[in-house]
């Protein structure tokens, strides 16, 4: 039985299989209709899901802003990832979550159970595909980065910030366990940044940017204008920045000493603010490719697990 990892992020939607197999794309989709019928190009694929067809991935245009997980488009993220990582059969899966859907039992179980119920009908660019999560293990999406970084939590107290698109997930772990009353979810990812860029450009700037304008301002360093980069934008996303993640800390304060303890960031919003983050945390500690380091981490949890 294939065993593989899928974090489907509100940004984007990882996996990686026991073999080295691996997948990134966009968690995007566009429903088809008759008058809107395209064929996948990109980062993308066309799929019949019973009987309706999306492109789900980078040409996608929908992107679902809620704290749910258990969604139709979460569910066509984590069959696609499957998909791309070459699954066929009966496959064994983990699967991250929020921290608040993880610690509620029902809310997991519920998870689980979809993620496990069978399409009738799966179909990715023309293909029949026969794919079966026979086993199912559901993971706090904070968690990978403390089996692949385990030298950072032995004989220690850390405190995980986990940095993704729609959430914002905390945890204490105490050499290596997991502090459950310490483990909590916010919306505070990068949609949040997002908001904090659109108000503040449209201000300087006295015009409407849409969310793609956003995301060319983050990828730039700020906003160019006339094939240029408006020196202004560049100094105001640094205060973006720097406000956002003081906002994220100030709110774990309230709850937590953070700096009585080690902290550990993770997630890919953090490579956005990893130098606000070492301003407003100085002792705080990134890890190598940490967009990958959950999933990554529920891998070696799945090769345990499913032997």
């Amino acid at each position: 039985m294939k065993v593989i990892a899928i974090d489907a992020g509100k940004h984007a939607t990882k996996g990686l299989g026991a073999s080295g197999e691996k997948t990134l794309f966009r968690t995007k989709s566009t429903q088809l209709t008759s008058s809107l019928d395209i064929e996948a190009t990109g980062n993308s694929n066309k799929v019949i899901y019973e009987e309706d067809t999306y492109i789900i991935g980078d040409q996608g245009e929908q992107v679902d802003y809620s704290l749910e997980k258990n969604t139709l488009l979460h569910k066509l993220a984590i069959y696609t990832a499957a998909y791309r990582l070459g699954c066929k059969g009966e496959i064994a899966a983990v699967i991250g979550c929020p921290t608040n859907i993880y610690l509620s039992k029902d809310n997991r179980k519920a998870f689980q159970e979809n993620i496990k119920e069978q399409p009738k009908k799966f179909v990715v660019d023309g293909k029949y595909q026969n794919i079966q999560f026979t086993r199912v293990l559901i993971m706090p999406e904070s968690s990978g980065v403390v089996y692949t970084n385990k030298e950072l939590f032995v004989g220690k107290r850390v405190g995980v910030i986990d940095l993704g698109g729609r959430n914002m997930n905390f945890g204490i772990y105490d050499n290596l366990i997991p502090q459950p009353s310490s483990m909590m979810t916010t919306n505070q990812g990068s949609m949040q940044i997002e908001a904090m860029i659109k108000r503040k450009f449209e201000a300087m700037y006295k015009r409407g940017l849409t969310s793609r304008d956003i995301e060319d301002i983050i990828s730039n360093g700020g906003i160019k204008y006339q094939g240029k980069i408006e020196p202004e934008s560049q100094k105001a996303l640094s205060e973006i920045y720097k406000g956002y993640v003081q906002e994220v800390v100030a709110d774990l304060k309230k709850e937590f000493p953070l700096d009585l303890m080690d902290i550990v960031v993770t997630g890919g919003t953090s490579l956005l603010v990893k130098e606000a983050l070492k301003e407003v945390i100085p002792h705080v500690q990134t890890v190598e490719e940490t967009q990958w380091t959950n999933v990554a981490g529920f891998l070696e949890i799945g090769k345990v697990k499913f032997k």
